[in-house]
C-alpha cells in the first residue's frame, strides 16, 4: 500500500476510534445523570401533588372545627335532639321515609326538600337544611353529618341510606364514618380531627369514601359529633396532574394495604380501590414516614421508575407516589445516543477528509515531482516545477528537479548552436553528437537513477541510496538525496530502537510492580492477621474491664451494705441501752408498787382490828377489809414476780448489747476491707482502660497500614495496567515504523562502499555536525523474591510481642495462696 493511501487511513480510523471512546463514555455519563434527573423530577412531582393535597386537607381543618364550633352548628344539634323523639320507636324508617322515599327529587338531589311538614322535627330540619346545604355546596363537600352522643346520625345533608342510623349499633358501625365518630366522640379536646382511610362506601353506591370529624364542644364537654365526607373528585382534580411526567407518568394517592385510593389519568376505568400497587417502598414512605424512590414492576403492564412521599393527616398516613415509565426514559436516551452516534459519524467523515487533504498535500507534491521527472526523463523541458519555494525536503528535491530541467535546457540550446555550426563541419559535429549523446545517456541514467530513489521513498524503502558518483555538476543532488535519506532512515531506526527499549523497559517495571504488587498482598494478609489479633485482645481487655467495674460496682454495693449495716447496730444499740434504762425504771416503779402494797396491807390490818372493836357493826367493814389485805398480798406478789422478770430482761438486754456492739466492730471491719477491695479494683479497672486506650491506638495505627498497604497495591495494579497500555503504544508505534525498510544492522542508508568524500553529512540539513544518540540509560532491575531468600520479621508480631511483655509488667506480683485465699474468703 502507498504511503499517499496509508496516512490518511491510519489517520480516519483513529480519529474514529476516538471519536467513538468519547461517545460512548459521554453516553454511559448520560445515562447515570438521566437516572438522577428523572427520580428528581418524580421526587419534585409527588412533593408537588403532596403539598396541594396538604393544602386541600388543611382547608377542611379549619373549616371543620369553625363549623363545629359555630352557634348555629351547636343549636341544630340540640334542636335534632329534643325533636328525635317525634320519629317514633323506628327513627330509620320514619326519617327515610319522609326525606329519602317520600322525597320527590331525584336522588342526588335530596337536599332540596327543606321539611316533610309533619311535626317539629320537620320544622327543625327546615330551620337548619338550608344553612349546611349551601354551607356544602359552596365548598364541594360530598356531605355533612351531625351526630348526637348516642351515635344516631340526625341530620346529613345528601339524605342517603345512612341517614337516621345509628353507628353504635347500627349496621355502618364498622365504616370509617363510625370509626371517626367513635375517636371524635371519645376526644375531650376541642379542634381535634379525626379522618378515616379510603374504602368502599356502600350508601355511596359503593364508591371510595373517606370521612373527617370533630367533637362538638359546649362548656368543655363533648355534645356530638360534626363529620364530613371528602369528595373523590377533588382528590383525582389534584393527582391527575401529568405536567411534566411524559406520555406514561402520573401521581397516585396509596394506602397502607397499597390500594390506588384516586382514580388513575392514565386508564379508561376507574381504578379507586381497585388496583394495588405491590412495593417494598410503601412500608418504608406509610410505615415509617420517609421518602423514597426506585423501581416498579408489573403497574399497567410496564417497569416504571417511582418516587413516593409520605401525605399524613388527622393521624392516618397515605403515600403519594410519582412514575413513569422505563421504557419512555430509556427512548431519550436512546435518541440522546442516536443524536451523539450521527455527530461523531459526521465529525469522523471531517477528519478523514481533513486527514486525506493533509496527506495529499504531502504526497502530491512528490508524485508531481516523480511525473515531472519522467517527463523530464523522457525529454520534455516545458514541465511546470512547483514547490520549488518550499522549506521541507519536498522543496529541495523540486529545485534539484529544476537543475535537471535547466540542464535540459541547456542541452538543447546547445543542439541549437550545433545545428547552427553543423555546417562547420562534420568530424567536429559528430564530435559533439556523440559527446552530447554521451552527456545524453548519462542524463537520463541521472534521471532514471533518481527517480528510482524517489519512487522507492515514496513506496516507504529508506535503504533506496544511490552509490554511482553524478556527473560534477548534478552530483550535489545525488548527496542531498542520500543526505535527506539518511537523516530519515536514522531517525526512523532511532524509533525503531526507542520502541524496543520501551518495551524491555515497560516489561521490566511489569515484572517489577507483579513483584510488588505480590509484596504487598502478602504485607496486607500479615497486617490483616495482626489486627485480628488486636481486636482479640482488645475484646479480652474489655471483658476484662467490664468484670473489674462489675466487681468495683459489686464492692462498692457491699461497702453500703456494711455501712447500713454498721448504722443498724448502732441503732440495734442505743435501743438494747434504752431497753436497759426503761427496765431499770419499771424496777424502781415496781418497788414502789411493792411498798404500797406493804402498806395497804397494814392498813387493811388495822382496819380488820378496828372493825372486830367494832363488834357486830363493824363485820361488814371487817370482811371488806380481809378482802382488802388479799388483794394487797396478791398485787405484792405479782410485783415479786414481775420485779424478778424485770431483772432477767435486763441482763439479757445487757447480753444482747454486747452481742450486738461486737457485730458492729466486725461490720466495721468487714467495710474497712471492702473499701481496701474496691481500691484495688479500681486500679485494676483503670490499667485495663489505659491498656484498652493502648490496644486502640494500635489497632487504628494498624488500620491505616493496612489501608497504605492496599492504596499501594491498589497503586501497583494501576502501574501494570499503565505499562501494558504504554507497552501496546509501543507496539502499535513499532508496527508503523515496521512499515519502512531500512538496513536492518546499522539504521541507516548503505554507504559503507561509497568514498569518504561521497558520505553525506546531515551539516548541509541542520547547519552543524549531527551528534549521535547518547544511549538511553535503563533503569535498575527489581530482584523479584526468590524462594531461598531469608524472611523478615513482621513487625507487626515483634509489636504483639511488645504489648505481651507489656501487660505482663502491668499485672501486680501475685500473694501467696493463704493470703488470695483468705481474702476472697473474706470479700
Amino acid at each position: 500500500m502507498r504511503i499517499s493511501k496509508k496516512l490518511p487511513l491510519a489517520a480516519a480510523v483513529f480519529a474514529f476510534v476516538a471519536i467513538s471512546a468519547a461517545t460512548t463514555v459521554s453516553l454511559l455519563f448520560e445515562a447515570r445523570s438521566l437516572d438522577s434527573q428523572v427520580y428528581q423530577r418524580l421526587e419534585a412531582a409527588a412533593d408537588g401533588r403532596r403539598n396541594e393535597a396538604r393544602v386541600y386537607l388543611d382547608a377542611v381543618r379549619l373549616d371543620l372545627t369553625a363549623t363545629a364550633s359555630n352557634v348555629t352548628t351547636q343549636q341544630a344539634l340540640v334542636g335534632f335532639q329534643s325533636t328525635w323523639k317525634f320519629l317514633g320507636d323506628d327513627p330509620v324508617a320514619e326519617a327515610q321515609g319522609r326525606y329519602i322515599d317520600g322525597n320527590p327529587n331525584p336522588d342526588g338531589q335530596k337536599y332540596l326538600l327543606d321539611t316533610a311538614k309533619k311535626d317539629n322535627f320537620d320544622r327543625t330540619h327546615k330551620q337548619y337544611n338550608e344553612f349546611f346545604r349551601e354551607h356544602l355546596l359552596a365548598r364541594g363537600y360530598y356531605d355533612i353529618f351531625i351526630i348526637d352522643p348516642d351515635g344516631n346520625i340526625v341530620y346529613t345533608v345528601m339524605k342517603e341510606r345512612d341517614y337516621a342510623t345509628n353507628l353504635a349499633s347500627g349496621p355502618y358501625k364498622a365504616t370509617g364514618l363510625g370509626q371517626v365518630f367513635s375517636k371524635a366522640l371519645a376526644s375531650t379536646k376541642g379542634g381535634e380531627i379525626f379522618i378515616s382511610e379510603f374504602e368502599s362506601y356502600a350508601p355511596s353506591g359503593g364508591d371510595a369514601a373517606v370521612f373527617v370529624a370533630t367533637p362538638i364542644m359546649f362548656s368543655d364537654r363533648t355534645t356530638g359529633v360534626l363529620a364530613y365526607q371528602l369528595p373523590n373528585d377533588r382528590f383525582n382534580t389534584v393527582f391527575s396532574n401529568t405536567r411534566g411526567l411524559g406520555e406514561t407518568g402520573e401521581t397516585v394517592l396509596v394506602s397502607s394495604k397499597g390500594e390506588i385510593i384516586n382514580d388513575s389519568a392514565r386508564t379508561p376505568t376507574d381504578d379507586a380501590l381497585k388496583v394495588k400497587i405491590e412495593t417494598p417502598l410503601l412500608q418504608t414512605v406509610t410505615g415509617a414516614g420517609q421518602e423514597a424512590t426506585g423501581h416498579l414492576e408489573g403497574y399497567r403492564g410496564m417497569t416504571s421508575y417511582i418516587a413516593a412521599s409520605p401525605l399524613e393527616f388527622g393521624g392516618v398516613r397515605w403515600a403519594v407516589v410519582a412514575l413513569i415509565g422505563e421504557q419512555e426514559v430509556s427512548a431519550a436516551l436512546f435518541h440522546s445516543a442516536m443524536v451523539s452516534f450521527g455527530v461523531g459519524s459526521v465529525l469522523s467523515l471531517i477528519v478523514a477528509a481533513v486527514a486525506i487533504l493533509l496527506s495529499r498535500s504531502l504526497t502530491q507534491p512528490i508524485s508531481r515531482i516523480v511525473g515531472s521527472m519522467s517527463e523530464l526523463a523522457a525529454g520534455k523541458v516545458d514541465i511546470d516545477l512547483s514547490g520549488q519555494d518550499r522549506k521541507d525536503e519536498i522543496g529541495d528535491m523540486a529545485r534539484s528537479v529544476a537543475v535537471f530541467r535547466e540542464a535540459a535546457l541547456e542541452k538543447q540550446q546547445l543542439e541549437r548552436e550545433a545545428a547552427d555550426r553543423r555546417n562547420a563541419g562534420d568530424a567536429e559535429r559528430r564530435a559533439r553528437e556523440l559527446e552530447r549523446a554521451e552527456e545524453q545517456e548519462r542524463l537520463t541514467q541521472t534521471v532514471q537513477i533518481l527517480g528510482e530513489g524517489l519512487q522507492r521513498l515514496a513506496s516507504g524503502d529508506l535503504t533506496a541510496v544511490i552509490h554511482k558518483p553524478f556527473e560534477s555538476g548534478l552530483d550535489r543532488l545525488r548527496l542531498d538525496f542520500n543526505a535527506s535519506l539518511e537523516r530519515l532512515a536514522r531517525t526512523v531506526a532511532a524509533v525503531h530502537t526507542n520502541v524496543s527499549g520501551i518495551n524491555e523497559r515497560t516489561a521490566e517495571m511489569g515484572r517489577a510492580t507483579d513483584d510488588l504488587s505480590r509484596r504487598t498482598e502478602n504485607q496486607a494478609a500479615a497486617l490483616e492477621e495482626t489486627s485480628t489479633a488486636i481486636r482479640q485482645i482488645m475484646d479480652a481487655v474489655h471483658l476484662s474491664s467490664q468484670r473489674a467495674q462489675t466487681a468495683s460496682k459489686l464492692a462498692a454495693e457491699a461497702r453500703n451494705d456494711s455501712d447500713r449495716s454498721g448504722g443498724i447496730v448502732s441503732n440495734a444499740v442505743g435501743a438494747m441501752e434504752r431497753i436497759e434504762n426503761a427496765s431499770a425504771e419499771i424496777s424502781k416503779i415496781i418497788n414502789v408498787i411493792d411498798e404500797i402494797a406493804f402498806q395497804t396491807n397494814l392498813l387493811a390490818l388495822n382496819a380488820g382490828v378496828e372493825a372486830a372493836r367494832a363488834g357486830e357493826a363493824g363485820k361488814g367493814f371487817a370482811v371488806v377489809a380481809q378482802e382488802v389485805r388479799e388483794l394487797a398480798q396478791r398485787s405484792a406478789n405479782a410485783a415479786k414476780d414481775i420485779k424478778a422478770l424485770i431483772t432477767k430482761s435486763g441482763e439479757e438486754v445487757a447480753g444482747g448489747v454486747n452481742l450486738v456492739k461486737q457485730t458492729g466492730s466486725v461490720l466495721s471491719s468487714i467495710a474497712g476491707q471492702v473499701v481496701e477491695i474496691n481500691d484495688h479494683i479500681h486500679s485494676i479497672a483503670s490499667a485495663t482502660r489505659q491498656q484498652s486506650v493502648g490496644l486502640n491506638e494500635i489497632s487504628a495505627s494498624v488500620a491505616r497500614m493496612e489501608e497504605n498497604t492496599q492504596q499501594n497495591a491498589r497503586a501497583a495494579d494501576q502501574t501494570n495496567a499503565g505499562m501494558r497500555g504504554l507497552t501496546q503504544d509501543a507496539r502499535n508505534l513499532a508496527d508503523l515504523v515496521s512499515q519502512f525498510t531500512i538496513d536492518a544492522s546499522t539504521g541507516a542508508p548503505v554507504l559503507r562502499n561509497a568514498p569518504p568524500s561521497e558520505r553525506p553529512s546531515l551539516r548541509s540539513f541542520t547547519g552543524g555536525q549531527a551528534a549521535a544518540p547518547a544511549p538511553a540509560s535503563r533503569p535498575a532491575r527489581i530482584a523479584p523474591v526468590s524462594q531461598t531468600a531469608r524472611p523478615v520479621a513482621s513487625p507487626a508480631k515483634a509489636l504483639l510481642g511488645k504489648l505481651a511483655s507489656g501487660l505482663q509488667s502491668m499485672t501486680p506480683a501475685p500473694a501467696s495462696s493463704n493470703q488470695k485465699k483468705d481474702s476472697w474468703e473474706e470479700f
